[in-house]
């Protein structure tokens, strides 16, 4: 299962690549005129910060809190800092020696994390009149 869930994973990495390539910097910053809703940088912000923290936690087998090297949401570097998280996530689960309940559930953790935003980020898409990327599997 582990298994399927990493290949899983991988394929939303993808996902997510191909949406920031198929959208320029203003609409990176585009909102939908809802209360509470994020622009698809600032998601896109969550998910490279939950990917590098989550790294970080398969890598050691502990939380050590959630952080977010991102300062700039242009399409430029958030294709360069989400291809890199991504990277990130392959190489601690590549370093893990032994997958405890701890890894596992962090794995676990951002799997659903990675889905969440891509729910959210359909919605927003859609919501702004955007094509979605075919590699997006839920759209």
């Amino acid at each position: 299962m582990r298994e399927a869930l990493i290949e899983s994973l991988k394929q939303r990495f993808i996902s997510f690549d191909d949406v920031i390539a198929s959208n320029n910097d203003k609409q990176m910053g585009e909102k939908l005129t809802i209360d509470k809703h994020k622009s698809l940088g600032e998601h896109l912000w969550c998910i490279v910060g939950a990917r590098e923290s989550y790294a970080k936690a398969i890598t050691s087998g502990a939380w050590e809190g959630f952080s977010c090297s991102l300062t700039d949401l242009s399409q430029l570097e958030l294709a360069k800092v989400a291809k890199r998280s991504a990277e990130d996530v392959v190489k601690a689960i590549e370093s893990v020696g032994q997958w405890t309940d701890d890894r596992e559930g962090f794995l676990l953790a951002l799997a659903e994390h990675e889905v969440m935003h891509e729910g959210q980020i359909i919605r927003h898409l859609y919501g702004v009149k955007r094509d979605i990327p075919e590699s997006v599997k839920w759209a």
